[in-house]
């Protein structure tokens, strides 16, 4: 009887083992096909080079731009990258190590993000999220399997746009797309920049610093306190900025909330990898 209880245990064992193991493969393969899906929408039909002239931009945009798009003469389209890093999700929680990879489309401008965070040995959590033909949404599973979250609606498309118009910075070439982004000038060191995809709209603040490059962007962005979306400070900062395929572009991104008890530093990214004009995911 006991070596019966004891078979049954570990079959039971192998056979959860084995089901993580088949969703673990089939999330992968979920996340490239959404990401298939953002590069087959249509473009609009334009030019396919940079503009020559930068002086419509405000002075600290156009500096930057000048600098960024170093030996770049036509748009990036696609873009795909993967990072390592650190995430944690309250202020006194331990940062857990996260592994990402990312896709974007830049006409019409989306992306699709997933990350694996290392709860412990074995166990894992996984999250997808995206900002897709007008939507935003979010999927977090514990081991690939286990529902945990499954959110979308307006405060999520708020905060997606937010992401994907902050995380231009990956590929400025974007940020030249006058029938998405527009910017307005603030002072010497910051400028104003809005997104507009499928009639949503968001603004966030670019801070320069003295070498030109954007250290900091700060928008409000949607929170979720108790089950409640709460407009919140936000902010992200860049850091290590390095030449690839003729563009500048950060290595180092750190992205916290402002709360009433202090800065609350959320997620620490370090690229890995991104390539240009590739639309096929990893």
């Amino acid at each position: 009887m006991l070596s019966f209880l004891i078979w049954s245990a570990l079959s039971a064992v192998a056979a959860v083992g084995a089901l993580i193991a088949v969703n673990g493969l089939r999330f992968g393969r979920n996340v490239a096909r959404e990401a298939r899906r953002l590069w087959s929408q249509t473009p609009s039909a334009r030019g396919s080079g940079l503009p020559d002239d930068l002086e419509g931009l405000p002075p600290p945009v156009r500096r930057y731009l000048e600098m960024a798009l170093r030996e770049r003469t036509v748009p990036a389209r696609a873009v795909r990258l993967r990072h390592g890093g650190m995430f944690r999700t309250r202020p006194a929680q331990p940062w857990l190590p996260i592994r990402g990879e990312q896709y974007f489309s830049a006409d019409p401008p989306g992306f699709v993000w997933w990350g694996r965070v290392r709860v412990m040995p074995g166990v894992w959590i996984d999250a997808r999220d995206k900002f897709m033909v007008g939507e935003g949404h979010m999927r977090v599973m514990v081991a690939s399997t286990w529902p945990l979250v499954e959110v979308g609606g307006p405060e999520i498309d708020q905060g997606a746009l937010l992401r994907l118009l902050a995380e231009m910075v990956w590929f400025p070439t974007a940020f030249l797309d006058s029938q998405h982004v527009s910017w307005m000038p603030r002072d010497p060191a910051s400028a104003e920049a809005k997104l507009s995809v499928y009639g949503r709209d968001v603004f966030a603040v670019f801070h320069f610093g003295q070498d030109g490059l954007p250290q900091r962007i700060t928008a409000h962005r949607y929170r979720d306190v108790d089950g409640r979306g709460v407009l919140t400070p936000w902010s992200g900062e860049m850091r290590n900025f390095r030449a690839q395929d003729g563009l500048l572009v950060p290595h180092e991104v750190e992205v916290s909330w402002q709360l009433e008890s202090g800065t609350f530093p959320y997620a620490r990214f370090s690229l890995e990898r991104i390539e240009f004009d590739r639309p096929e995911p990893f």
